[in-house]
């Protein structure tokens, strides 16, 4: 079988196996997926505990996904009250409408999604093929951006907006990052305080 691509970056075998895998998981038939996810995971390490995770993820370099925000303008709001009793889970980072939104690492757009209170969102499988970045309240994507393209670390992926439950004109980069244990559960996992991997 012969495979072309038209990027013309470097492309390590492990980051590509980990993007087919993540793709084929998503669009299996449901007895499918269990071994495409199994094959996947064998290459993972399997354990969560939170501190060696947060260790991992410094040690990768990622970046603030708002062009030009430095990590000391970060705050912490992980842990903040949302409505409904729900715990926010993320970073909220403020800039004004259409800065620019970096991917944070290489990887792949596993889903692009509009909901009620993310508005306009994007969810990002790293070539591990299982820490996910989901970047919400975006004004609108770049150009070119679809689910299943490959994206690197920097590239301008959308906009920042106020779409979802953001109050009118309060401009933001909804970001958090969760370790999947299905990729097919893309909305889903284990969050990872996004402050403490990037500050």
């Amino acid at each position: 079988m012969h495979i072309t691509h038209r990027f013309s970056i470097p492309v390590s075998p492990r980051a590509l196996a980990g993007a087919f895998a993540a793709l084929l998981a998503l669009d299996a038939p449901a007895a499918a997926q269990g071994t495409a996810q199994m094959a996947l995971l064998t290459t993972l390490p399997v354990s969560l505990n939170r501190g060696s995770v947060v260790e991992t993820l410094r040690a990768r370099n990622l970046l603030v996904p708002v062009e030009g925000v430095s990590p000391g303008q970060l705050r912490d709001t992980y842990n903040h009250a949302r409505s409904g009793g729900r715990v926010h889970d993320a970073i909220d980072i403020h800039a004004p409408r259409g800065t620019p939104v970096l991917a944070v690492s290489d990887g792949v757009v596993i889903k692009l999604h509009y909901g009620a209170r993310g508005g306009k969102s994007l969810y990002q499988l790293d070539d591990d093929g299982r820490t996910r970045y989901y970047y919400a309240h975006l004004d609108r994507y770049a150009p070119g951006v679809h689910q299943g393209v490959r994206v690197t670390r920097g590239q301008v992926i959308g906009y920042v907006g106020d779409t979802g439950n953001a109050q009118p004109g309060d401009y933001h980069l909804h970001f958090a990052i969760a370790i999947l244990n299905n990729v097919s559960r893309w909305w889903g996992g284990t969050n990872v305080n996004p402050y403490d991997v990037l500050r």
